[in-house]
């Protein structure tokens, strides 16, 4: 395949789910995250439990064919696909904001809201599969998946909702915090970002524990 022809989209499975389910494990939540590296911003958490017998009109060949991993995935697809795991799925947010990314730093932030997403799960988990290597603290039977995202069809649908969630914020705080170009650059960092810190300095929604704030507001 050609450098330059487009990268086929690897499409998460059901192999680790139907492993809990095999246990007996009925709700299986994926979980994911999005926001450790920005500026600025709260990280959030999604855990999803997906249906396995889909209701509606569109089947699992429709939505839940199309999930992927967020990243693989253009905003307007995204967007597209977020109604439906929102109104068919189980979920739950978890949302931690700057102030307390700095005064717990950002690894400890990231616990924080996957384990607040878990809990707002209208139902309990019987167990989680968890993108990368971290764990929940708690009882429940949990396993972690590096590149779970790209592989787990419940943790692919927690990364877009993750994603569609903290865009959707970085835009509303665009309208508060102007002149950062948030709604752009959804608060990393990026040279705009950057140049826009050294202009107008730090608002309360940047991470002052993070260098790049700290050196572009000397």
């Amino acid at each position: 395949m050609r450098a330059t022809q487009r990268a086929v989209k690897r499409k998460p499975d059901w192999r680790v789910e139907r492993a809990f389910w095999r246990t007996g494990a009925e709700f299986v939540a994926g979980v994911d995250e999005v926001g450790r590296g920005p500026l600025a911003g709260p990280v959030v958490a999604a855990a999803v439990i997906l249906p396995r017998r889909p209701s509606g009109e569109v089947s699992r060949a429709g939505w839940i064919g199309r999930l992927r991993d967020s990243k693989q995935l253009t905003p307007a697809e995204r967007e597209a696909l977020a109604p439906f795991i929102a109104e068919q799925a189980i979920w739950g947010l978890g949302i931690v904001s700057a102030q307390v990314v700095d005064q717990i730093n950002i690894l400890q932030a990231t616990r924080l809201a996957m384990r607040r997403a878990v809990a707002a799960l209208p139902q309990a988990p019987d167990a989680l599969i968890i993108d990368g290597r971290e764990v929940v603290e708690g009882p429940i039977t949990q396993r972690a998946e590096v590149k779970g995202d790209a592989r787990c069809a419940s943790v692919a649908a927690a990364s877009i909702i993750a994603k569609v969630t903290r865009d959707r914020l970085m835009c509303a705080l665009d309208e508060r915090f102007p002149g950062y170009g948030l709604a752009e650059h959804k608060g990393y960092a990026t040279p705009d970002h950057r140049e826009a810190l050294r202009r107008l300095g730090y608002s309360t929604i940047h991470r002052l524990s993070f260098a790049p704030v700290r050196a572009a507001v000397r």
